[in-house]
């Protein structure tokens, strides 16, 4: 009963605000007579919650999360007539663009028409701009869509140059992630499960892309053999729309339904006879339309417009459905990745937040989003244990991303339902174990190393000798007892048949389509069902739920600086990746571990 007066003083507060707020904005709009346009920016690679601390002032990017609320508050703008969206150096992932193209749709469903202007089209930015109304192309601009491709490097006999010896052992066939130093090429199992992956990423992306631009799937995926394309032959081909430069942007919406007469250079017209002359019909058009568009930037128009008013209940709060990010690579305590502030998954900063949200009764349900190519086998455990008991109490739902694999599914099968897109890459469920030892680098250095061991299995944590046969015999058990538990749990969490599950194992990666088929994920969507799934688990009205975000990483200010220099120094992101895989075996040989990259851009 305290609460209620209160709530009732502050709700007063806020409605005296909101109504002060709301007459300027009234006012504003009702002073310009002109059409509103809304810039939306999806540029570049954004984090999927907000950073805390120090790291608001380093974050480039807005958030997923408020992207989506933007979204919802521009949708339900009933001034708004239209959205320019602008996705220059595009950099999300499959899964992730598809939750970027359910945000057009939304915005398409609303009434507002959404325009995308790009100066050239690579890959995933094209899949963006196919959910759109209409995408101009700069003129001069280009589409560079060579398709996705799988590419792996294989270092075998260069190791054995330097003098590094590699001593790898994979539980499973497809568990090839160590394969690209222990191996010349790639074995049959790999080259099988590549090849399927990327027939599968294909098929989807050409049917979705067909659909949209309704065009027959085999013309679309024709046009790969005509890459490059300049933006008049990539509109004759009905891929893009007119050619328009983005300073002119404004003159071609104001021409609206007289928008086929706009030339993309006004002051010359190409005529029947081949000679340049004044662009009458622009004029012409631009004169027809008597009104000019006002365009505002998206974080202006929501900052300034008062939207809803949301009072505070007067006797409890709102329920709440928790989102935590568990993205990059699974590690314990202790293990220096580099970078591993910004991109890693730690026990040691998880578990306290899932410990909170299983206790905080306004908490009503969880959505864990996890995009991951696995790490740490103990900790994939130790986070999976951590889930389950949280599960008992209150409905975990899965949200995979782009990847979701290894000790990311490991993760996932501790959920009460795992949601993933149709290219989310998941599955792998195997084990690999061993060393690097460098021998002949201290030879080729002219270092002499001596040793004082009582047994040779001592050797799992030199870097100077290799492991003995019994090492890796013990070693070959362990992770063989590591994949018995890790079948286990899936087995348990799917309700599948030991025997089946074994062949679906092995270390096999699947999309989320394939996946589906053999029951390792319960549906196909994105973020928006995941979110209505927790709120129909909970018995909640996904209208009546307040979404919170449950940070868990401590970021220091080195690691924020180190952040920085790797996004302004692409390269070092590169040698991260191998320098994360060497940091996390030097803490412990069992991982969880699936390392495909896929790349589609032009330059790959």
């Amino acid at each position: 009963m305290l609460r209620a007066p209160f709530a009732l003083f502050i709700n007063l507060l806020k409605l005296l605000r909101y109504v002060w707020k709301w007459s300027f904005f009234k006012l504003g709009r009702a002073l310009s007579h002109n059409p509103l346009w809304v810039r939306l920016d999806m540029s570049s690679r954004r984090p999927f919650g907000p950073a805390r601390g120090l790291a608001t002032h380093f974050q480039r990017q807005e958030s997923f999360l408020r992207l989506r609320d933007d979204v919802d508050a521009l949708a339900r703008a009933t001034d708004v007539d239209g959205i320019i969206l602008i996705a220059d150096d595009f950099g999300e992932g499959a899964a992730r663009t598809a939750d970027m193209r359910a945000l057009i749709e939304r915005l398409r469903r609303s009434g507002k028409r959404v325009v995308m202007h790009a100066h050239s089209l690579h890959g995933n930015d094209f899949d963006l701009a196919t959910a759109c109304d209409e995408v101009t192309l700069t003129p001069g601009g280009r589409l560079y869509l060579f398709g996705r491709r799988f590419e792996e490097i294989f270092a075998a006999e260069l190791l054995e140059k330097v003098g590094i010896v590699a001593q790898f052992i994979h539980i499973g066939p497809f568990k090839t992630a160590a394969h690209r130093i222990i191996h010349r090429q790639g074995t049959l199992p790999q080259r099988l499960m590549m090849t399927q992956l990327l027939s599968s990423l294909e098929d989807e992306r050409i049917n979705r892309q067909a659909r949209t631009l309704e065009l027959a799937p085999e013309l679309l995926a024709a046009s790969v053999g005509h890459m490059p394309l300049d933006a008049e032959s990539a509109q004759a081909m009905g891929l893009t729309g007119p050619q328009v430069h983005r300073a002119r942007q404004r003159d071609y919406l104001a021409l609206g339904d007289d928008a086929d007469a706009f030339v993309s250079r006004p002051d010359l017209a190409r005529q029947n006879d081949g000679q340049e002359q004044p662009d009458t019909t622009a004029s012409a058009a631009s004169k027809r339309s008597t009104r000019g568009i006002e365009i505002r930037a998206a974080e202006d128009y929501v900052r300034a417009d008062p939207g809803r008013f949301k009072p505070l209940p007067l006797f409890s709060a709102r329920p709440r459905v928790a989102i935590m990010d568990l993205a990059g690579m699974i590690v314990m305590s202790g293990a220096e990745l580099p970078g591993r502030s910004s991109a890693s998954v730690d026990p040691a900063e998880v578990l306290p937040v899932l410990h909170r949200l299983r206790a905080d009764s306004r908490v009503r349900a969880v959505v864990l989003h996890i995009n991951s190519p696995g790490g740490s086998a103990l900790a994939s455990e130790v986070l999976w244990e951590a889930i389950e008991r949280l599960r008992q109490i209150k409905p975990v739902v899965a949200y995979c991303s782009d990847v979701a694999a290894s000790g990311g599914y490991y993760m996932a099968v501790a959920c009460d339902r795992i949601i993933c897109q149709p290219e989310t890459l998941t599955g792998s469920i195997g084990v690999i174990a061993g060393k690097l030892a460098l021998p002949g680098v201290f030879e080729h250095l002219d270092l002499h190393v001596e040793h004082r061991e009582r047994d040779p299995v001592g050797r799992f944590q030199s870097v100077s000798a290799p492991l003995p046969p019994r090492a890796m015999e013990n070693l070959q058990h362990d992770a063989r007892a590591f994949y018995r538990m890790f079948l286990r749990r899936v087995g348990e969490a799917r309700q599948i048949p030991r025997r089946r599950l074994h062949r679906y194992a092995r270390g096999r990666v699947y999309t989320g389509r394939d996946a589906l088929d053999r029951a390792l994920v319960d549906e196909l969507g994105g973020f928006e069902r995941a979110f209505a799934l927790a709120c129909e688990l909970a018995k909640l009205s996904p209208d009546n739920a307040a979404l919170h975000f449950a940070g868990h990483r401590r970021i220091s200010l080195p690691a924020l600086l180190r952040r920085q220099i790797r996004t302004e120094l692409p390269a070092l992101s590169a040698l991260d990746s191998a320098r994360a895989a060497h940091a996390l075996l030097k803490k412990e040989q069992l991982l969880a571990l699936s390392t495909l990259r896929l790349t589609n851009s032009p330059s790959s």
